[in-house]
């Protein structure tokens, strides 16, 4: 287990979550809203793939599988988000937002920034409602307009929710990160640690190089 990653993309989301959230709390003006919950979506889904790689570790604290358990599906949800409109653009869904949203016909025409929040708004909004299965959408109970207020404040819940169930589950797991990584004690052991990070060679990391 190497816990030095782990406790670092813990911090790492923690930092995102907390400032993420704070930030949408105080309830900004729609681009910076849109910009926050693209951001806190990242996050979560980065919490997604973190609760998976450490699995492992839950036969011996299962209080951090009690802590993410009942919130998965709201974090394969924002990963499914993550993965087809905010990190990347799926083509199908580029398609079907245009299909679903006439005016982006007219949007997409614009060069000018009011016009690229509502057509990110769209975008997401089109994603959400893509989140279907044999029996309907595999997360909310019914189609979703972000413009339309109830809808909104349904989509905002689930991210609220999440994000601090996140949060719960990164705090908890940075310490166990540290107690188990046993990561060194920076004052006592200064000395070394400055001569090692003299000797720092970087090199280009490529996919799962340590």
């Amino acid at each position: 287990m190497d816990y030095i990653h782990i406790l670092v993309a813990a911090r790492l989301a923690q930092a995102d979550l907390k400032t993420g959230d704070e930030a949408l709390e105080a309830r900004p003006e729609f681009p910076m809203q849109l910009f926050l919950m693209r951001h806190l979506l990242v996050a979560v889904a980065n919490v997604a793939d973190l609760d998976t790689s450490v699995r492992s570790l839950y036969q011996r604290h299962g209080d951090l599988s009690g802590i993410v358990g009942p919130h998965r599906k709201a974090l394969d949800f924002a990963k499914y988000l993550r993965n087809i409109s905010v990190g990347h653009l799926n083509q199908g869904l580029a398609v079907k937002a245009v299909e679903w949203r006439p005016e982006l016909n007219k949007l997409l025409r614009l060069d000018e920034a009011p016009a690229f929040a509502v057509v990110s708004f769209m975008v997401l909004e089109t994603a959400i409602n893509t989140y279907v299965g044999d029996d309907g959408h595999r997360f909310f109970d019914s189609e979703t307009d972000l413009m339309y207020p109830p809808d909104r404040q349904r989509f905002l819940n689930f991210l609220g929710q999440t994000v601090h169930a996140s949060l719960r589950f990164t705090e908890r797991l940075a310490d166990i990160a540290i107690i188990e990584g046993e990561l060194a004690d920076y004052d006592a052991a200064w000395p070394g640690l400055a001569i090692k990070a003299g000797q720092a060679d970087f090199q280009y990391l490529t996919k799962g190089r340590r």
